[in-house]
């Protein structure tokens, strides 16, 4: 008997509606709303871990220096305004950074050449030098696009992010006209003008004493790396990130404070929340604090 012949039986293809389409893309919305806050987290951790790595490099770039020298790099080479001698013209003031001196250690020699170190560090001579951009002096959070100093006496220098710590500044913490230094002794740190430190000078414990630490304005007028100008006074009454009318002070872009480099060669994390009187300590070579 012949079978009777049925058509095959035909597939439905059923597609999404538009209520289910919906509701995929707000599960995809709240699971990117999830996921990106510890994306960004993982970011930030990454680039804070390289910024730390860059002090250290610096930190031991200065011990290596110290180990030959004996003594730290003079902050400020030519910073602090001096009259002529009688009857000798008045010279331009070479405003050299400390960095300068360290570029061999940090395995920069071929830079460190390129300089006339006789000559002021934003002279004519000295500006394409002055422009190489040097990652080591630089943090990845910073989120300013600029790298070049675009006018004043550095334009086209290189920015850094990080200053060398010359102390505390605050009412009654200046020296006399006559001294050397714009700061009293018990509020210096160890970055200079025109003078190196010893580490023997150093009372409070290289462990507990400051070197460099990152600032908070940057990627602006006088903070070119090979500026001596990019030494600063943190204000006494200010907390780390707190702003500053007087000069610069530590702050960074990393939630929660800013990193700093000791004397040790150690890097540091110092919250927003530190005491005054402690972060006064920790920068101040001899202020006779208790660590």
């Amino acid at each position: 008997m012949d079978r009777p012949c049925f058509p095959p039986p035909r597939r439905v293809l059923r597609g999404f509606t538009l209520v289910e389409l919906l509701v995929v893309i707000a599960i995809i919305a709240a699971l990117v709303a999830l996921l990106l806050p510890a994306v960004q987290m993982a970011r930030e951790s990454a680039r804070r871990t390289t910024c730390q790595n860059h002090l250290k490099q610096i930190g031991l770039a200065l011990l290596s220096y110290e180990g030959t020298a004996k003594s730290l790099p003079t902050g400020c080479v030519g910073c602090k305004p001096q009259p002529p001698a009688p009857g000798e013209p008045f010279r331009q003031p070479l405003l050299r950074s400390w960095r300068l001196d360290v570029l061999p250690q940090l395995e920069l020699p071929a830079l460190h050449q390129q300089f006339l170190h006789d000559r002021p560090a934003y002279d004519a001579a000295n500006r394409t030098a002055a422009a190489t951009v040097v990652d080591l002096f630089l943090c990845p959070s910073t989120d300013a696009p600029e790298l070049h100093a675009g006018v004043g006496l550095f334009s086209g220098a290189a920015f850094t992010d990080y200053g060398g710590v010359y102390g505390v500044e605050g009412p009654g913490n200046e020296a006399p006209l006559s001294a050397q230094q714009v700061l009293a002794d018990p509020y210096l740190g160890v970055m200079l003008y025109e003078v190196p430190t010893r580490l023997r000078s150093i009372t409070d414990g290289l462990s507990h004493t400051t070197a460099v630490a990152e600032l908070l304005n940057r990627r602006t007028g006088e903070t070119e790396w090979v500026n001596g100008h990019t030494l600063f006074a943190h204000e006494q009454s200010t907390p780390i990130n707190g702003g500053s009318l007087l000069s610069n002070n530590i702050g960074s872009p990393h939630p929660g404070g800013a990193q700093a480099l000791f004397c040790d060669g150690h890097v540091a994390f110092l919250p927003n929340e530190l005491e005054p009187a402690a972060l006064t300590a920790l920068l101040t070579r001899a202020g006779g604090e208790t660590p």
